[in-house]
């Protein structure tokens, strides 16, 4: 209220600086000068309390819709004297008494949802209280329990709706869309096996057309050929005899040792 009764007060004296510009124009358009001056002042300070003011409306209106779940979706329970005993009535299921004091709770702090919830709770179906509670608690921003009292409201035959959050509308609207029935089962019968055939083209490895293998024919193997041969058994050589080929090379091997001695003693023979 009483940000109200500024922003009445401020926007009467804003108009009122206003006129006595445009009447001291009109009057003095000479000597105005000093006048109008004055009130340009008194009008530029009186525009920022007016600002200051209608500030939190104006935010309200634009960022309402976003940040309103958040901001007023939730509430802090205030504990007070009637709340707590509204809260022992209700433990010991004293419903009939709860709904009454929650209805005293709800005149003396209508701002607060508190009561209206419990009222609703513990109201009966169908009645005067239980219409008020849901009239009351529709004006919040709690999404549980505006859809709460719109349910109440909907038994007295009451459309509540638009509500001011558009979040709201939505979760009502939602209400209305009808669910989808369950698609039929549609029988398909089974398919038969398919034998897939083999394409001749595709080879895994070479393979010898049958004509080559008809001109080239597998002979048998035989078993005593696959038997590797024993060496034959060499000559017995006596004691006293040479081999052959030993001999040949032991005197070829002292001719040219001879050689060798020759030209080395007819070298040395120079030297002397």
């Amino acid at each position: 209220m009483i940000l109200i009764a500024l922003r009445i007060l401020f926007g009467a004296a804003l108009a009122y600086g206003f006129s006595k510009i445009w009447q001291n124009e009109q009057t003095a358009p000479q000597t105005g000068d000093l006048a109008n001056a004055f009130y340009l002042a008194l009008c530029v300070i009186l525009a920022m309390a007016n600002a200051v003011v209608w500030a939190p409306y104006f935010g309200d209106r634009v960022s309402g819709p976003i940040t309103g779940m958040i901001t007023r979706g939730t509430y802090a329970d205030r504990k007070n004297l009637l709340l707590h005993l509204i809260h022992w009535l209700e433990r010991r299921r004293f419903r009939r008494l709860t709904s009454w004091l929650c209805f005293l709770e709800g005149v003396h702090h209508p701002e607060r949802p508190a009561a209206f919830v419990i009222g609703l709770k513990h109201a009966a179906k169908g009645s005067w209280l239980e219409k008020a509670y849901a009239l009351e608690l529709f004006r919040f921003d709690n999404s549980q329990n505006c859809l709460l009292a719109y349910e109440a409201l909907r038994r007295h035959r009451i459309d509540p709706r638009p509500h001011h959050n558009p979040e709201v509308n939505m979760l009502l609207l939602s209400l209305e869309r009808e669910a989808r029935p369950e698609p039929e089962v549609v029988s398909v019968p089974l398919a038969p096996p398919v034998k897939l055939k083999r394409d001749p083209r595709i080879r895994l490895f070479d393979i010898d057309p049958p004509a080559a293998a008809a001109t080239y024919p597998v002979h048998s193997i035989d078993a005593k050929a696959e038997e590797p041969t024993a060496p034959a058994e060499a000559p017995t050589v006596e004691p006293g005899e040479i081999e052959r080929g030993q001999g040949e090379e032991g005197g070829a091997a002292a001719v040219v040792d001879e050689e060798n001695t020759g030209l080395r003693g007819r070298i040395r023979a120079l030297f002397r």
